[in-house]
C-alpha cells in the first residue's frame, strides 16, 4: 500500500513538470495581438506575467483533481472514507503564498500604472470629441478638424476626450488604451505610438443603435507627413461676428 506521503511527492512532481511546461509555453507569448505603442508593451508584459502566475495554480487545481479522481477512486465501497483534519504548516504556507502573490502582483501593476501614466506632459496634443455615433478629432495648433485621428510617431500624444450626449469609449487595441468619453466631463490618455501605420478604433461602451457602427480610424507617421497632411485639410470656416458659439 502506498503511504500518504508518497502520494504527496507523486503529485508534487506532477505539479512541478505541468507547471514549468506551462510556463515554457506562455512564457515571451504575444497577448495583445497588434502591440503599436510603448504602453501597449506595458500591457502585453502584464498579461504575461498573470498568465505565467496562474499556470502554476492551475495545475495545482487540475493535477489535485485529476490524481485524486484516478488514484482513489471507489471501486464499490462506498463507505465514507477517514477524516481530514487541518494542518497549520500547510495552511500557512498556503496563506503566505497567496499574500505575496497578491502584494507582488499588486506592485508589479502600480508601477506599470504610473509608467503608462508618466509625466502629464505631451508633445502633441488631440481635441477628441465623441457623439452618436461618430468621433471627431480637432487639432488646436492647426486649427483643423478631420474624422480621422492623425498622431505623430514615438512622439507622446495627449488625447483630450469629451461626449455631446451619452457616455461613449474610446478604445483602439492595438495602442491598449481605452479611455470613457463622459459628457460634461472631459477625460484624457496621453499615448506613444511605436510602430508607423493605420489601425481601427470603435467604441467600447454601449451607446445606442448605431453602437456598431462607431468606428474610427487612427493614422501614424512621422511629424514631416503629419504636418503636411494637416495643411493639406480645410479649415472650420469663421462664425459670423456676434452668431451665437
Amino acid at each position: 500500500m502506498t503511504s500518504p506521503r508518497r502520494h504527496l511527492w507523486i503529485a508534487a512532481a506532477a505539479w512541478a513538470v505541468l507547471s514549468i511546461v506551462g510556463i515554457v509555453l506562455v512564457a515571451g507569448i504575444q497577448i495583445i495581438p497588434v502591440i503599436a505603442s510603448r504602453e501597449a508593451v506595458i500591457e502585453n508584459s502584464a498579461f504575461v506575467l498573470l498568465t505565467i502566475v496562474s499556470v502554476p495554480v492551475l495545475m495545482f487545481v487540475v493535477v489535485g483533481l485529476a490524481y485524486s479522481a484516478l488514484r482513489f477512486r471507489a471501486n464499490g465501497d462506498e463507505t465514507d472514507g477517514p477524516p481530514v483534519h487541518g494542518s497549520r504548516g500547510f495552511q500557512s504556507i498556503w496563506l503566505g503564498v497567496s499574500f505575496a502573490l497578491v502584494i507582488g502582483l499588486f506592485g508589479y501593476g502600480a508601477v506599470g500604472l504610473i509608467d503608462i501614466r508618466g509625466a502629464q506632459s505631451s508633445d502633441f496634443e488631440v481635441q477628441v470629441r465623441s457623439e452618436q455615433w461618430a468621433w471627431h478629432f480637432e487639432y488646436p495648433d492647426a486649427g483643423v478638424v478631420s474624422k480621422e485621428l492623425h498622431i505623430p510617431l514615438g512622439e507622446r500624444v495627449h488625447l483630450v476626450i469629451n461626449s455631446d450626449d451619452v457616455i461613449h469609449s474610446f478604445w483602439v487595441p492595438a495602442f491598449g488604451v481605452k479611455q470613457d468619453a463622459v459628457p460634461g466631463r472631459p477625460t484624457q490618455i496621453y499615448l506613444t505610438a511605436t510602430v508607423e501605420g493605420t489601425y481601427p478604433g470603435l467604441c467600447a461602451e454601449l451607446c445606442g443603435f448605431g453602437h456598431t457602427d462607431m468606428h474610427l480610424t487612427v493614422v501614424v507617421s512621422g511629424r514631416a507627413a503629419l504636418e503636411s497632411w494637416l495643411s493639406q485639410q480645410p479649415k472650420p470656416s469663421p462664425q459670423p461676428s456676434g452668431s451665437p458659439p
